[in-house]
């Protein structure tokens, strides 16, 4: 459950969002309403509970611009404001870090409801993608190697697709192929590429541990994806 806040002068607007959101929800829901900029700024400083903001773009006391400028845990802020406006002079905020999207008041609730969604499922899959890299990492791939990029993507694949690894090369590979325009042959033999490189870099201790082999073993594909999801499940 993702906990929002909405920050909006406009008391009667907020609170209908605030229903309208809340209603046969279980993936987001409005925990605070904060009625002008000094109140949004006390609430995302002082609380460690909100996800999302959804923010007025003109704000009583401090103006959004103002309001993302003085929060002071922006890394954990990062895409993860969508800008409520009714002018069209916000979409400067676009270039903002901490800024997913801009919306404007004359869009529905359900609109402004789906573009929350695609932020929530937007920020898991950046989540997911930095598991699987700090993995990667910690065995000593390549990251530049177009093979680890392959790789990372096949993870992610079967991650979020709960697919079988008997179906890695029959039904994942092919999707890799066509997300990254090559084909099936190139995908595996640059995966099998960058795993080589990876034994050959990577600390023999630091390999059978992660791996929990009793010797000096280069492991298969199939090993690297099932022990990188154990890990990151864990976490």
């Amino acid at each position: 459950m993702k906990n929002i806040l909405i920050a909006d002068d406009n008391i009667d607007y907020a609170i209908n969002l605030m229903n309208y959101l809340n209603e046969n929800n279980d993936i987001i829901r409005v925990c605070n309403i904060a009625k002008d900029g000094k109140e949004t700024i006390d609430i995302l400083n002082n609380k460690n509970n909100i996800d999302i903001i959804l923010l007025d773009y003109k704000m009583p006391i401090y103006t959004a611009s103002e309001v993302l400028e003085m929060i002071e845990n922006k890394e954990k802020y990062i895409e993860s404001c969508i800008i409520i406006s009714g002018e069209y002079e916000s979409i400067k905020m676009q270039n903002n870090k901490l800024v997913h999207s801009i919306v404007f008041k004359s869009i529905s609730m359900e609109e402004i409801k789906i573009k929350i969604l695609k932020l929530v499922k937007d920020k898991e899959d950046i989540n997911l993608t930095n598991k699987i890299i700090n993995e990667i990492l910690y065995l000593g791939y390549d990251i530049s190697h177009k093979g680890t990029k392959y790789l990372i993507d096949t993870i992610k694949y079967i991650c979020l697709n709960a697919n079988s690894l008997d179906n890695l090369e029959k039904y994942v590979y092919p999707k890799i192929a066509i997300q990254h325009q090559d084909n099936i042959c190139n995908i595996k033999r640059r995966i099998n590429k960058a795993n080589t490189f990876m034994y050959y870099n990577c600390e023999i201790s630091r390999l059978k541990g992660y791996f929990k082999f009793d010797q000096d073993t280069k492991p298969k594909i199939k090993t690297v994806i099932t022990m990188v999801i154990n890990n990151i499940n864990k976490t």
